[in-house]
C-alpha cells in the first residue's frame, strides 16, 4: 500500500520487463498520468499514460472500443498508440513521445513568426483532423494543450494528440466540467449540449487559427457563464491592433469555421481554402525574407501574457469570493 502511495498503481510486469519506466513526468491531467518511457532493445523514449480505472467509471468497456480504433492510427500529424498493458488498478497506454512541448509554449519562444508560420501549422492540424474525421474519430477537445510538436528543430511536424480518449473520459454532461479547463476553444453545441460530431473539431480549428494570429482567443468572459454565452453568441471581432497586417484570406478562413455547426467546412474542403495557396506556396516558391513579412510575435507574446495574469486575476477574485 505504501508503494502504490509514493508510485501509484502496481506496473504490469510485462511492461517492466520490456520498459525502463523514468521519473520525468509529462503531463498530469484530471484523468491520467503521462511518464517518459525508454524501450530497453533501443533505448527510444515513449510516453506512457496512466488511466486509473476508478477515474473511468465503470465506463471500461468504451475505453477498450476506443482503444482498438486509437491503435489504427497512423498518420504524421497524430500521436500513434503503440502498446496497452491493463492491470486491475490501471490501464497503461503507450504512444509515440512528441518531444518539442505545447504548440504556444514553442511558439513564444521562437524569435521570428509570421502568418505563414500560423498557416503552416493550421495545415498540419487540418490534416490529422481529416486523417482522423476519416476514421470516424472526432477529438472533440482540440486545443493548444493537445497539440505537440514531434521535435525541438526549427520546422517540426505538429501532432495531435489525446483525441478519441474524450469520448470516454467524459461521458455526455461531463463534457462541462473538461470544458471548464480550456473553454475558450469548445464549440457552441457542445456548451448547449445537442451535438459531439465531426463539426465539433473544425470550430476549434477555427479558434486555434485566430489564436494562432493574435495571442489571444476570439471569445470572451469575466467568468465562465459569460464566457459561455459569448461563445455561444458566436460574435467576435478583429482588433485593428493586433490585425491590421493579417490578411483577408486569413479572416475569411476562421470566419468560416465559426459559424453553426451545419455551415462549417469539412476537414477536407478547408483544407482547399486559398489562404494556404496563397500563404504556403508563396512560402515555397520566394521564401519570404523576415523584411516582407510582419513577425506576429511581439503583439502575440503581450497578449497571451496579458490575457493569462488576468484570467489568474479573475480565478483569484473567484477563489476570495467564495472564501468569503
Amino acid at each position: 500500500k505504501k508503494r502504490e502511495k509514493e508510485h501509484g498503481p502496481k506496473v504490469h510486469p510485462e511492461l517492466l520487463e520490456l520498459y525502463t519506466v523514468t521519473d520525468h513526468v509529462l503531463g498530469v491531467g484530471t484523468f491520467a498520468t503521462v511518464k517518459e518511457i525508454i524501450l530497453k532493445s533501443t533505448g527510444k523514449s515513449y510516453a506512457l499514460k496512466i488511466i486509473l480505472k476508478k477515474t473511468l467509471q465503470g465506463k471500461g468497456t468504451m475505453l477498450d472500443t476506443e482503444i482498438s480504433i486509437l491503435s489504427k492510427v497512423r498518420h504524421p500529424n497524430c500521436v500513434s498508440l503503440l502498446e496497452m498493458f491493463e492491470t486491475e488498478d490501471a490501464v497503461y497506454l503507450i504512444t509515440d513521445l512528441a518531444k518539442g512541448g505545447e504548440l504556444f509554449d514553442q511558439l513564444l519562444n521562437k524569435g521570428f513568426y509570421t502568418e505563414g508560420d500560423a498557416a503552416r501549422l493550421v495545415h498540419e492540424i487540418l490534416l490529422g483532423v481529416e486523417y482522423l474525421h476519416s476514421m470516424g474519430i472526432v477529438h472533440r477537445d482540440l486545443k493548444p494543450e493537445n497539440l505537440l510538436f514531434e521535435d525541438k528543430s526549427e520546422n517540426s511536424r505538429l501532432m495531435i494528440t489525446d483525441f478519441g480518449l474524450s469520448k470516454v473520459l467524459t461521458g455526455g454532461n461531463d463534457v462541462l466540467m473538461t470544458a471548464c479547463g480550456t473553454p475558450g476553444y469548445v464549440a457552441p453545441e457542445v456548451l448547449e449540449q445537442i451535438g459531439h460530431g465531426k463539426p465539433v473539431d473544425m470550430w476549434s480549428v477555427g479558434v486555434i487559427a485566430y489564436t494562432l494570429l493574435c495571442g489571444y482567443t476570439p471569445f470572451w468572459g469575466e467568468d465562465q457563464p459569460s464566457l459561455f454565452e459569448s461563445i455561444i453568441s458566436g460574435e467576435y471581432e478583429y482588433e485593428e491592433e493586433y490585425w491590421k497586417d493579417i490578411s483577408q484570406l486569413a479572416k475569411s478562413f476562421i470566419d468560416s469555421l465559426l459559424r453553426p455547426a451545419n455551415q462549417r467546412p469539412t476537414a477536407t474542403q478547408a483544407l482547399a481554402h486559398p489562404w494556404f495557396r496563397a500563404m504556403l506556396e508563396q512560402d515555397m516558391v520566394t521564401p519570404v525574407s523576415p523584411a516582407d513579412s510582419v513577425n506576429l510575435l511581439p503583439g502575440m507574446r503581450k497578449n497571451f501574457n496579458a490575457r493569462q495574469a488576468f484570467k489568474k486575476a479573475v480565478r483569484a477574485v473567484g477563489l476570495i469570493k467564495k472564501m468569503q
